[in-house]
This record gives C-alpha cells, sequence and structure tokens, in this order.
C-alpha cells in the first residue's frame, strides 16, 4: 500500500465553506458537496426512530414488564454483539424487568441464537427472547422458540437474504432512512431509546460498537459516534476510559485501544468468557472496574503473543502460490483471521488460515483490495459452514477434504486471472507553513472522518529538518516552518527507514498534548 501525491486547489471550497485550507483541500480531493460538508460539520442530534418496528418492540417489552415475564437477551460476541448486549440489559434493568442474557463461545459454538439455547432458555422460564446484533439467520432457533410458545424479537443489522420468522423484526431495512448506517448496538439503541430516553452510556456502548465494526459515519451513525465520542471524553463510562491511555479519545483511539481488548475475550476461549465483559461494561465500582480491566488487559496480552507467535509460524509453511492457504494442528481458531489478516497485507495475497475444531477444519479467509473473497467461495462444495463480506469470510470443512480443497482453490485461484494492484492512498501536498494550530484544530471539524472520503494525510516536499533523534522504537524530527517549526514522529514499527534530509515526507497532523504543552506534530507514515 503506497502513496499518491495529489496537489489540490482548495481555493474554491475554501471561498464558498469558510473551511481553513488543509480541510478544504480534503474536502476538495473528496469532492464533497454542501449537503456532505454540512454533516460532517453539523451532526444532527441523535434522534429515536419512529419505525413501527421500533414501536412494536418497545410495546411488546413494556407487556414483558405488566406481565412480570422473565426475558431472555441473544448476543454475539464482537465488539457490536457486546455493546448491544449491554445496552439491552441496561434497559431491562431500569425497566424493572427480570432478565438474562448470554453470548455463545465463538469456537465451540459459533455465531447466532441456537436450538440447544432457546430450549435451556424455556427450561429457565423465559418467555420472550430479544436478539441483539444476530437474529436474521437464527430461522432454526426461531422456530424451535415458536414450538415451545416463546415469542422472539430480532434486532439485527445484517443482511437480511430471506425472510425472518421472528414476531417482530427490528432492522434497519424496516426503518428511516437516517438509520441505514446502524450497527447491530445501533438498532437497540433505537429500542432502548424509545423505552428509557437518552441515556449517554447506551450512547458511548453504541458509538464503540460502530467504530469496531466500521459502520459508515453518515447519517444517525455519525451522530452517535459523534456524541458518544464527547460523552466518552467527558468521563462516561468509565469502563472504557479504564481502556486506553491516550488523555483525548478519538475515533482511532477506540480502533486501536478498546475495540481489539474486547474481542480479544471472545478469541481466547482458554483464558476468559465472552459473558462477563458485559458485566463489566455496566459496573460503576472503580475497584471492580480496575480489577477486571487488569484481567482484560492480560488476556489482550496473550492474545498479541499468540497471534505473532502463529503468524511466524504460518509465514514459515507457506508455499508460492497465487492464494495463501496454510493449516497446522498448533493453529488457534480464535486468532486465525488476524494471522490471515496481517499475511494477507504482507504479501498482497488473499489468505486462508485454517485450525482444528473437534472434528473437522475452521477456516478464516483475508482478502486484498479488487478480490470479492466471499464471491470466490459462495459456489464451493461440502462447505460445512460459510459467511462473511467481500474482505473477509469464515468457512468449515471436513479435515479429510483439506488436501483436495485446497487444489481446488489453487485451481480456482489462477483461472481467475485475477492481478493484484497495490491501493494507492491521496496524500495531499502542502506546504510546511501549513502545520500549524489552527490548521491543524481545522482539520478536526470533520471529525470522525468517514472512511469514504480522503483522510486528512499530507505530503511535504523538501522539508527543512533541524535535528533528529533515532531511537529504537521511535526517531523524532524537528522541521522548520515559518510558525515556529513542527515535530515527525516516526514509529519503528511502520517499518520506514528514518531518513536524514528526506525529500518528502507523508503524514497526518496532530496536536500533541505532552503535560501543559501542547506542540504541532506529524506522524510520519512515509519518507522519500
Amino acid at each position: 500500500m503506497g502513496y499518491q501525491i495529489v496537489d489540490i486547489d482548495e481555493r474554491e471550497y475554501s471561498s464558498a465553506y469558510g473551511l481553513p485550507k488543509l480541510l478544504a483541500k480534503v474536502a476538495a480531493a473528496s469532492r464533497l458537496d454542501e449537503t456532505k460538508i454540512r454533516e460532517l460539520r453539523e451532526p444532527e442530534p441523535i434522534r429515536t426512530s419512529e419505525a413501527d418496528c421500533v414501536k412494536q418492540a418497545a410495546e411488546r417489552i413494556v407487556k414483558a414488564r405488566n406481565n412480570r415475564e422473565l426475558v431472555f437477551i441473544g448476543g454475539d460476541y464482537d465488539a457490536d454483539g457486546i455493546c448491544a448486549t449491554a445496552i439491552m440489559k441496561k434497559t431491562l434493568d431500569v425497566l424493572g424487568i427480570a432478565n438474562g442474557y448470554y453470548i455463545p463461545d465463538k469456537l465451540k459454538e459459533g455465531y447466532g441464537l441456537r436450538p440447544e439455547t432457546v430450549r435451556l432458555a424455556k427450561q429457565k422460564g423465559y418467555s420472550l427472547i430479544i436478539t441483539v446484533d444476530n437474529g436474521v439467520k437464527a430461522t432454526e432457533a426461531i422456530e424451535a422458540a415458536h414450538e415451545l410458545g416463546m415469542e422472539v424479537i430480532v434486532t439485527d443489522h445484517h443482511v437480511i437474504e430471506e425472510e425472518v420468522p421472528g414476531d417482530i423484526v427490528v432492522h434497519p431495512d424496516y426503518m428511516e432512512e437516517a438509520y441505514s448506517t446502524l450497527s447491530g448496538a445501533g438498532v437497540a439503541l433505537q429500542i432502548s431509546r424509545m423505552l428509557i430516553g437518552n441515556d449517554k452510556e447506551s450512547i458511548v456502548l453504541a458509538a464503540v460498537a460502530a467504530i469496531g465494526d466500521v459502520m459508515p459515519l453518515w447519517k444517525q451513525t455519525r451522530s452517535i459516534v459523534y456524541e458518544g465520542l464527547q460523552y466518552l471524553n467527558n468521563g462516561v463510562m468509565k469502563p472504557f476510559r479504564r481502556l486506553v491511555s491516550s488523555s483525548v479519545i478519538d475515533e482511532t483511539t477506540v480502533a486501536f485501544e478498546i475495540v481489539p481488548k474486547l474481542n480479544a475475550i471472545s478469541r481466547m476461549d482458554d483464558d476468559s468468557n465472552v459473558n462477563t465483559l458485559v458485566r463489566y461494561l455496566l459496573l460503576k465500582d472503580e475497584r471492580q472496574i480496575e480489577s477486571y480491566a487488569l484481567q482484560l488487559e492480560k488476556v489482550n496480552t496473550n492474545r498479541k503473543n499468540l497471534s505473532r507467535r502463529m503468524t511466524e509460524k504460518a509465514e514459515k509453511l507457506l508455499h508460492e502460490e497465487d492464494f495463501l492457504l496454510v493449516y497446522d494442528q498448533s493453529f488457534s481458531a480464535g486468532v486465525s483471521g488476524l494471522v490471515a489478516g496481517k499475511i494477507a497485507s504482507s504479501y498482497h495475497k488473499p489468505t486462508l488460515v485454517f485450525a482444528d475444531a473437534q472434528d473437522h477444519l475452521v477456516g478464516s479467509a483475508r482478502s486484498v483490495p479488487g478480490f470479492n473473497i466471499y464471491d470466490f467461495f459462495s459456489d464451493f462444495d461440502d462447505l460445512l459452514a460459510f459467511g462473511g463480506h467481500a474482505m473477509a469470510a469464515g468457512l468449515s470443512i471436513p479435515r479429510e477434504r483439506l488436501d483436495d480443497f485446497t487444489k481446488e482453490v489453487q485451481q480456482k485461484m489462477k483461472d481467475s486471472g485475477f492481478i493484484y494492484q497495490e491501493e494507492e492512498i491521496p496524500a495531499i501536498l502542502c506546504d510546511a507553513d501549513d502545520i500549524t494550530m489552527d490548521e491543524i484544530t481545522g482539520l478536526s471539524l470533520f471529525n470522525p472522518y468517514p472512511k469514504d472520503i480522503v483522510q486528512p494525510i499530507f505530503a511535504l516536499r523538501n522539508p527543512v529538518q533541524l535535528d533528529v533523534m533515532k531511537r529504537q522504537r521511535v526517531s523524532r524530527y524537528r522541521f522548520a516552518n515559518n510558525c515556529g517549526g513542527f515535530d515527525g514522529v516516526l514509529f519503528s514499527y511502520k517499518g520506514v527507514e528514518a531518513k536524514d534530509d528526506p525529500s518528502i515526507i507523508i503524514g497526518k497532523p496532530c496536536l500533541n498534548h505532552f503535560h501543559d504543552r501542547i506542540s504541532c506534530q506529524l506522524v510520519i507514515e512515509e519518507m522519500r
């Protein structure tokens, strides 16, 4: 993945919309219209959907309270599903409804509501089931619930491929256009708001979920993330605050410091139970928060170490193929997706990593830009399970099919004629004098940045280097401009050579807060 330097004339956007210079360059490079610019600068307030499905779900939950029913929440094990479960549980708790929840074991039970879970819920006296971030594919489980005389409210945001037999189905497809980008937790939030009104903690949960699920940051999802980050920075949701080291929390902080720790729980089956994480998110006691956070960080550290070791071993087993497929008995299914992603990114080839799962093999596939990995596997025979999207897929095969399956994959890959073309990221040309506090502050007017607009990455030609201090983990530069200069920071993990007097530097401007001092900084992504 490289950078293409683009020279953008921002004057028209700056004049028409009153944007600072660097922000105007971003808007011009993204070809934003007036509507998009207004939405980016002034997100509308969070609103509650008035869709019939939301109203029906709220009415049924109120009925459950009036009838003193036991309500069961069926959750999911990723960040979105965990946050959605916490939102729904908190809502029921506030309403005084007796409730319980269960998130399935990712490695042993897989995704979604299962008939066995439904039967256990019935035995314990539950009469109403609410799914969160899953359910549109749970036909068998929903039918089992109906046979047992239970009702099911499905709340989900995944693609509906066939009619869902739930008694009530709450889904963005059945809501107003403003809610089309919601995550699973965002859908749960709409029901919550109709029942208990504006709850800041639930908004923060939905914001973290949207970032974790990489939802489009437009419409009501933008409003949720925008307000949620404000609340988070104002001290709401101490369980999240405890997981970050930064004094200022933005979407990048959430994506790299919070979401991986939430997802680590389900990946490390022997170390943890994902159901405990919901209780953690609803904790108020600081000592309990601290105790659990320490355990969570330990699990995440173990996850990173396991992923590193497994990646190193997988790379030794690779063959020179157009589609990289690797399996070893020692591999853990919990981190196989992470390993596949790292290999695909490093070698620029679609990658599938298999691991053992009882009497079969379970695989996680990751793709590269331009190659739809879901379509690639969609017509394979004998898949025990399959799902995913263009860039990632999961599948299972009988263990004895591995050799034949591998040959089929490689042959189909050759027949596809796919040739990887490196994705070039725009780096907007600017002057060193543009790296000022006012300009960097101006860039924040579009926060949080949607993925589908040009990101605020800039290129400077022939910067004047004043000083450099090279260390093992980070190199720190000092560059000159007419506004007091700015720092350049190059982290060694990016794999970029720390050059002396570079002719071009490419990076993302930001403000560095250190004690009581605020300075201009460029986080360097590339040097030439």
